[in-house]
């Protein structure tokens, strides 16, 4: 039986829901701008999910539709790559030599870690020149946590 699926209609962010025994659907960490999306949930509901120009999906978004919640969105953790400077000096070192690969930079802890998507020639250029800094690691990379998502929200506030 083909069944068509289900239209989202509304999007609550994650601080206005209980989440507690509702039914998850999974995006990847790269489909956050996707602006129409169809997932299966874990309970195997077919949905389809549109935003907005200019929205993106937030970790723990619900899903409505008609009123009723169908599903909360979570990001998949990954394999990134975990950068631990040693001081400044290496970090700024680190964020001039990935900067050319246009790789979004994520935030961990404070900005005392970063994390990168894993990119296997990258990996292997940044563990040869910092070593121990770097490590291998599942990861949920979240927008808010990207270093250039913050740069323009501190510049927003700044204005």
């Amino acid at each position: 039986m083909n069944r068509l699926p289900i239209t989202i209609d509304k999007i609550v962010p994650q601080s206005q829901v209980s989440t507690d025994q509702v039914d998850r659907v999974y995006i990847e960490w790269f489909e956050i701008n996707k602006r129409r999306l169809t997932r299966n949930t874990l309970s195997g509901k077919t949905i389809l999910m549109q935003l907005e120009q200019g929205q993106e999906w937030h970790h723990g978004d619900a899903l409505y539709h008609n009123g009723q919640l169908q599903a909360i969105v979570t990001v998949k953790p990954t394999l990134a790559i975990r950068f631990n400077p040693s001081d400044l000096v290496q970090l700024a070192d680190f964020g001039y030599f990935v900067g050319n690969r246009h790789l979004p930079i994520f935030q961990v802890d404070q900005l005392e870690s970063l994390h990168l998507p894993y990119d296997g020639r990258l990996y292997e250029q940044i563990a040869a020149k910092y070593g121990a800094s770097v490590q291998l690691e599942e990861a949920v990379l979240l927008s808010e946590n990207q270093i250039r998502q913050q740069l323009k929200n501190s510049r927003k506030h700044e204005n």
